[in-house]
Formats: C-alpha cells, structure tokens, sequence
C-alpha cells in the first residue's frame, strides 16, 4: 500500500519517489583500469592452462601417433585462446563505451 501525502498547496507528494532515472556513481577510470588489469590477468592465466594441457596432450601424452593431429590440437587450442581475449576485450570496451554515454542513456533515448 502506498501512502500519499496531501500537502495544504494542493500537491501530492509520494514519499520515496523516483523518477525512473537511477543515480550511478560517477565513473573512475581509475577503478576501470583495475578491473581490466584483473581481467587481463585471470584471462591470462586460463589461456596458459589451456595452451599447456593442449600441448602436454598432444605431444607429452600423445593422442596419436600423427604429427597433423597434435598441430590441430594446438592450432584448436590457440584458436579459442584468442577468442576468449577477444571477448574479454571487447567486454571492456562495451563496457567503457556504456559509462562514458551515462547510467540512464537507454532511458533518454526512448
């Protein structure tokens, strides 16, 4: 149940109304670059587990004994390595784009 205030002008005030625009904290670039460090590192690191078991499966324990399938395990291997720093990048970059147009840009433009 919402309680409403009549006020002696006339008005009526709803306490704890809001506008539908959300308040954000303004935008620390500072904060930013840690986050991206942190990804970058982390992003890094799972790169490097998955590049050394591609290797260490394809020719420390070898799946088979021919040279084309352990360079498609590595090449596989490289392949979504990149592919997972490139999300993480382009992730950033959204990510950057969104709070530089403001917290409430999807609302102003409808």
């Amino acid at each position: 149940m919402r309680r409403v205030t009549f006020y002696p002008d006339g008005e009526v005030r709803i306490p704890h109304e809001t506008t539908g625009l959300q308040a954000a904290a303004p935008y620390d670039p500072a904060a930013a670059a840690r986050r991206f460090s942190r990804a970058l590192v982390r992003t890094a690191v799972i790169n490097a587990v998955l590049l050394l078991a591609a290797v260490l499966l394809a020719y420390v324990v070898p799946v088979s004994d021919d040279e084309n399938v352990a360079l498609g395990i590595v090449l596989v291997a490289a392949v979504l390595s990149a592919v997972h720093l490139s999300v993480v990048v382009l992730g950033e970059t959204r990510r950057r784009a969104r709070a530089a147009r403001g917290p409430n840009a999807a609302l102003r433009a409808s």
